[in-house]
């Protein structure tokens, strides 16, 4: 029976190039067997190595030219921020040569943008996966970032005042609209879903109370109004403590002569039905604003492409 080769413990849990095998003794023969795997024509790991972004960006860059910079909607991702689809992994360089590897991505540019040596700027990042968001996506991004600590809105809007590029204006229109104090893709999507229609702005995030009294604090809050907007996510009512904090703070706005419109992840699938709530108790708070208006653009940002779309986009694929 024949002996098989061990694997070099120098080359587990990481991508690995031929070269670096083949000064290990390791020939093509045996990198063709069952304990490898081929990630790109000359990088490999061992079979058992689970894969992540990081363990395809190491192997990636392995490929690429040596100045390639990551960017876009896979820097996002690099910094937490999950919108639009994972692959292909996105790349740019000043490289002439043509990269083409299944599931790369990669831009030639004359001069690359701010970086750290290894990944795009979060402020170019976010100019970058414009190009392949749309308004709603690219808020989301942006609110992420910012509520993640990279960027600040008034920062992404003075870089996009001096840049240019194919995802420029739905970037600028994106920026204006990013808010400090934005704790979830929902509630960006919930607040979205009012503006976009025409309704006043909520507050996010913000402390509801006196001087002397702190009543709670709500997720979108119509101080003028006093109305809050509670997005309910599925997760809260899962953890049992949760789950009975969120009835207090409830019971507090509710003794407080507060309104309040919840939000749930039913309710988030008829997004016109939840902005005709809140409208409805605007009004009742003394709102005498316009009315609600579901244009062509509002209709094909929040009913075509509904909030569980964009969710299953986000999470389709694996890294393995």
């Amino acid at each position: 029976m024949p002996t098989r080769c061990p694997v070099s413990p120098l080359l587990s849990d990481r991508p690995f190039t031929l070269a670096e095998a083949r000064r290990l003794g390791l020939s093509g023969a045996i990198l063709r067997g069952r304990r490898y795997r081929r990630l790109f024509t000359t990088v490999y790991v061992t079979t058992d190595t689970a894969m992540s972004l990081p363990r395809w960006l190491d192997a990636a860059l392995m490929v690429l030219p040596s100045d390639a910079v990551i960017t876009s909607l896979t820097a996002l991702r690099v910094r937490g921020v999950e919108v639009g689809p994972r692959w292909p992994l996105r790349f740019v360089t000043t490289s002439g040569s043509r990269v083409r590897r299944d599931g790369l991505a990669v831009a030639r540019v004359q001069e690359l943008p701010p970086h750290d040596g290894r990944l795009a700027s979060p402020e170019h990042s976010f100019l970058a996966a414009c190009e392949h968001l749309d308004l709603v996506d690219a808020v989301m991004a942006g609110d992420q970032l910012v509520h993640l600590g990279y960027t600040t809105p008034a920062a992404l809007v003075a870089y996009l005042s001096g840049a240019g590029g194919r995802g420029i204006r739905i970037a600028r229109r994106a920026a204006a609209l990013v808010r400090a104090g934005s704790e979830s893709p929902r509630e960006t999507y919930v607040r979205l879903a009012l503006v976009l229609a025409g309704l006043p702005e909520p507050a996010c995030n913000v402390n509801v109370g006196t001087a002397s009294e702190f009543i709670g604090r709500g997720d979108l809050v119509y101080v003028a109004y006093r109305l809050v907007i509670e997005y309910d996510g599925r997760h809260h009512a899962d953890v049992q403590q949760q789950w009975e904090q969120d009835l207090d703070r409830h019971d507090a706005f509710d003794a407080s002569a507060w309104g309040m419109v919840r939000v749930t992840n039913r309710r988030v699938r008829h997004p016109r039905a939840v902005v005709l709530r809140v409208h409805e108790r605007l009004v009742a708070g003394g709102y005498r604003g316009p009315a609600p208006r579901f244009d062509a653009p509002w209709m094909r940002l929040f009913e075509r492409t509904t909030a569980a779309r964009r969710s299953a986009v986000a999470l389709a694929g694996t890294w393995q």
